[in-house]
C-alpha cells in the first residue's frame, strides 16, 4: 500500500507580500562566488501545532514577512543584470510570493515516501515553483508555500502539521 501512495498538493492562487512600510531602492550587487554560482536553494520546515489553524498560520506568515521585509528588503526585490553586466538585486519592494496549499496525507506519509520508498519526487511537490520562468531572473528571491497536512494521531492528541518552503536564491 506504501508503494501506491502519491502525494497530491492543491494549491491556491499566490499572492505577493510586500514590505509593511517604505524600503531603500537601488541594485546591491552579489559577492563573486553568488556571480559564479546562481543556483535556487529549495528547503522545507515543517511543524505541528495545536495553538493555531491553517487560516491563522498562513496570515501570521504573512504579516511577519510583510514586517521583516522592511528590515531584509533586498528579498522583497528582484534579480536582474546590471549595466555591468553582473547579477544584482534590484530593490524594488515588489514582494514575495507566498502561496496557500494543502496536503492529501500527514507529514508522517511524506516522510515514510520520502525516506523508505525512496520517493525523492514528493519533496517537489512541496515547494512551489513559479510557472513557466524560464531563469532564475524571473524567479522573485524569496517563494514560500505554507502547507496544510491532514491530521494525524500522535498520543491519542490530534495535532495540526504545517510546512514552510523556501526557494531562496
Amino acid at each position: 500500500m506504501a508503494d501506491s501512495f502519491e502525494l497530491i498538493v492543491t494549491r491556491k492562487e499566490p499572492v505577493v507580500v510586500s514590505p509593511a512600510s517604505e524600503t531603500p531602492k537601488g541594485l546591491h550587487y552579489l559577492s563573486n562566488l553568488d556571480q559564479n554560482i546562481a543556483i535556487i536553494v529549495k528547503t522545507v520546515y515543517y511543524f505541528k501545532s495545536n495553538l493555531r489553524s491553517n487560516e491563522e498560520s498562513y496570515q501570521v506568515i504573512k504579516k511577519s514577512l510583510s514586517e521583516v521585509l522592511v528590515h531584509y528588503y533586498p528579498a522583497a526585490g528582484r534579480l536582474t543584470i546590471s549595466p555591468e553586466g553582473k547579477i544584482a538585486v534590484d530593490c524594488t519592494a515588489e514582494g514575495v510570493v507566498v502561496v496557500e496549499a494543502e496536503a492529501n496525507c500527514g507529514i508522517e506519509m511524506i516522510k515514510k515516501a520520502i525516506t523508505e520508498i525512496d520517493r525523492p519526487e514528493t519533496l517537489e511537490k512541496l515547494v512551489y515553483d513559479v510557472p513557466d520562468a524560464r531563469s532564475i531572473l524571473e524567479i522573485p528571491p524569496v517563494v514560500v508555500q505554507n502547507i496544510r497536512y491532514q491530521r494525524e494521531r500522535e498520543e491519542n492528541a490530534e495535532k495540526v502539521c504545517y510546512s514552510y518552503s523556501l526557494s531562496t536564491k
